[in-house]
C-alpha cells in the first residue's frame, strides 16, 4: 500500500512538473504566422469578417462527436459581436461581418435535436457528408459570391483536417470575388470551435476521480469545457496571409469572455501600426514570436 501511495504521489508530481513547463512555455511566447510586410507596415484598414464554426457535445457511452446547431449559432453571434468591437477599438473599419455556416467537415458526427444539451438520451441523426449542416440565409443562393465564401471556409477546414494550417493558402480567385463584393482590403476568416460537456458528464468525471492533466482526448485530458477562436487575415488584393493565430483553451465556448478574444487578438496590431518590435520578433522558422 505504501509503495502504491508513493508511486501515485510521484506520478502526480511528474504530471504537475510537465504541466507547469507546458504552461510556462506557452505563456512566455506566442507563435504567430505573419507576412514580412506586417513587421514593417500595416496597410489593413477595411476588414470583411466571415465566421463559421461548431459546438461539440461529446457522447458518454457510445462515443462520437455531437454537433449542436442552436448552440453553434449562439456561439457565432457571441464571437462575432465581440470580435467586431475589438477590431473597431483597434481603429479598423468593418465593412462586412457575417456568420456563414455551421458544421463544415462534420461527416460521421451526430446531429443533435435543437434542445439536446443536458439530455443525452434523445435520438441523434448521423451526418453523412462534409457539407455545412446549416447555412445562413445570405449564403444560401448559388451566386458567385456565396460560392466563393463557402469555398474559402471549406479550404480552411480542410487545411485543419489535414494538419497543414501553418501553410494554408486560400484560393486567390475566391478572395478576388469576396473583395469585389465587400470592397474590403482585408478578408478575415474566423473559425469558432468549442467542446461542451453536460453537468452530468462533469459530475460523473469528478466522482470517478478524473485528475486534470495534459494527456487524453479533447485537448488536456480532463472533462472541461473548451473554447477556440482562430483568425486568418488575408490581403484581399494579393491573397497573401497577413496574420494567422488562434487559441484553444479551457473556457465557456457558447458565451466566450471578451478577455479570451482580446487575448487571441492581442498581438494583431492597431490600425496604421506594424508589429510591436519590442514585443515581437521573427524566428528562424519564419514565424513571429511575441511576448
Amino acid at each position: 500500500m505504501k509503495v502504491r501511495k508513493e508511486q501515485r504521489k510521484g506520478a502526480i508530481a511528474i504530471v504537475t512538473i510537465i504541466t507547469l513547463i507546458f504552461i510556462g512555455g506557452c505563456a512566455s511566447k506566442v507563435k504567430i504566422r505573419a507576412s514580412d510586410m506586417m513587421l514593417k507596415e500595416n496597410r489593413v484598414k477595411k476588414i470583411a469578417v466571415l465566421a463559421e464554426g461548431k459546438i461539440n457535445w461529446p457522447r458518454m457511452g457510445k462515443g462520437g462527436q455531437v454537433l449542436g446547431v442552436s448552440d453553434s449559432k449562439k456561439a457565432l453571434r457571441e464571437h462575432i459581436s465581440k470580435t467586431k468591437q475589438i477590431l473597431t477599438n483597434k481603429g479598423y473599419e468593418l465593412f462586412f461581418a457575417e456568420h456563414v455556416g455551421i458544421g463544415y467537415y462534420c461527416k460521421k458526427w451526430w446531429l443533435m435535436p435543437e434542445r439536446y444539451g443536458e439530455d443525452e438520451s434523445c435520438q441523434l441523426q448521423l451526418i453523412e457528408d462534409s457539407k455545412p449542416v446549416f447555412t445562413y440565409p445570405k449564403f444560401q443562393d448559388s451566386q458567385e459570391f456565396s460560392k466563393a465564401v463557402h469555398n474559402i471556409n471549406e479550404q480552411l477546414e480542410l487545411a485543419l483536417v489535414e494538419k497543414r494550417l501553418d501553410s494554408f493558402v486560400p484560393s486567390k480567385k475566391d478572395i478576388e470575388v469576396i473583395q469585389q463584393a465587400t470592397e474590403a482590403d482585408t478578408i478575415c476568416l474566423n473559425r469558432i470551435y468549442g467542446v461542451k460537456f453536460s453537468t452530468r458528464r462533469k459530475a460523473g468525471a469528478f466522482a470517478l476521480g478524473v485528475v486534470a492533466g495534459m494527456f487524453g482526448a479533447y485537448g488536456h485530458g480532463h472533462i472541461s469545457d473548451m473554447v477556440e477562436s482562430y483568425f486568418v487575415f488575408i490581403d484581399a488584393t494579393r491573397g497573401d496571409v497577413l496574420w494567422q493565430h488562434g487559441i484553444y483553451t479551457q473556457g465557456e465556448p457558447i458565451e466566450p469572455s471578451e478577455k479570451f478574444l482580446e487575448n487571441v487578438l492581442k498581438f494583431f496590431p492597431a490600425r496604421n501600426e506594424p508589429f510591436d518590435q519590442k514585443a515581437c520578433a521573427k524566428g528562424k522558422d519564419g514565424f513571429v514570436y511575441c511576448k
